[in-house]
């Protein structure tokens, strides 16, 4: 598991990492581009691409939902973001990529970060049998504090 410092990564230092690899990938900076990484950036709700597209359009109102797809599908592809699926509602994007928890909220769709220890470290698992995982995706279903207020 990363460390506490690498989980809670601040906005900049998030956009920084993801226009220093574009960059290092040769891809072009465009302004449509920075202004999608500035979004994914400061949000911490796990943005679906619809959403990612009307914040965009609040500040760039000629940007195409073709270009916002584009773009999370490079960033996607360099591994810089990642792309939450479920079968029940759209698909949503995280630009924090370390490992942790996903509160998901069954009323509202809600996702938040939770950062408390993982179930099992990856090198514990690997130590223990030869198992060398890529990744983790864990979450947990259930109702935010907004939600369940409403129904208690």
């Amino acid at each position: 598991m990363d460390t506490d410092a690498e989980q809670h990564i601040d906005p900049t230092t998030l956009k920084q990492r993801l226009v220093k690899t574009l960059r290092e990938n040769g891809y072009k900076l465009t302004p449509q581009r920075l202004l999608i990484i500035d979004l994914l950036a400061e949000e911490r709700t796990h943005p679906s691409a619809q959403a990612l597209v009307q914040k965009a359009r609040e500040k760039a109102p000629k940007i195409s939902v073709s270009t916002v797809y584009y773009t999370l599908n490079l960033l996607k592809k360099l591994k810089l973001i990642k792309e939450l699926d479920f079968y029940d509602m759209g698909n949503r994007y995280e630009a924090n990529t370390a490992d942790h928890i996903n509160l998901v909220c069954l009323t509202c769709g809600r996702i938040q970060d939770f950062w408390e220890g993982l179930p099992a470290a990856s090198a514990k698992i690997e130590k223990r049998t030869g198992f060398r995982a890529h990744g983790v995706r864990l979450e947990y279903y259930g109702y935010c504090k907004d939600c369940l207020g409403a129904i208690t």
